[in-house]
């Protein structure tokens, strides 16, 4: 087995965001497949958050992958959205779940997802982090972590 860990972090401003609504914006996920592109296997993801306490109201995450940057970003708090001009980019969503207060963070870790995507070359991925609930977060960062098979 050839392993992977690739990381992105998205940092919300502290302001109210509505279910469905976009944290930071569209990060890369660099490297997380071979460079002339091909398919990998998400075996795992993993979501800490730099914060002592859940916020009221904090409820579950899903990370929404794209192939290629958007020709229509979505900025910071917009309602997350898959454009026509983006349609063929999308490569679907996996859902992170809801963190856990351990202490100086939170965390949640999903395994035995096995979910086969194709990177294109470059051997990047996008992805938009939304959240589930009407929430006001901290601006703390969100670190999502994607563990792939080559």
């Amino acid at each position: 087995m050839n392993g992977r860990s690739v990381s992105a972090t998205f940092t919300p401003a502290a302001a109210a965001y509505t279910a469905g609504d976009v944290f930071d914006t569209i990060k890369e996920f660099a490297g997380i497949g071979p460079r002339g592109g091909g398919f990998i296997k998400i075996i795992s993801t993993r979501l800490v958050i730099a914060h002592t306490a859940l916020v009221a109201s904090e409820g579950a995450y899903t990370l929404h992958l794209w192939n290629a940057a958007l020709a229509t970003p979505l900025a910071d708090n917009a309602a997350h959205d898959i454009a026509a001009a983006d349609r063929d980019k999308y490569l679907g969503s996996l859902a992170l779940g809801t963190p856990v207060d351990i202490g100086s963070s939170l965390v949640v870790s999903v395994d035995n997802i096995n979910r086969l995507i194709e990177v294109p070359r470059g051997g990047s991925i996008y992805g938009h982090l939304v959240n589930a609930a009407t929430i006001t977060p901290t601006a703390a960062a969100r670190k999502v972590t994607l563990i792939a098979e080559i």
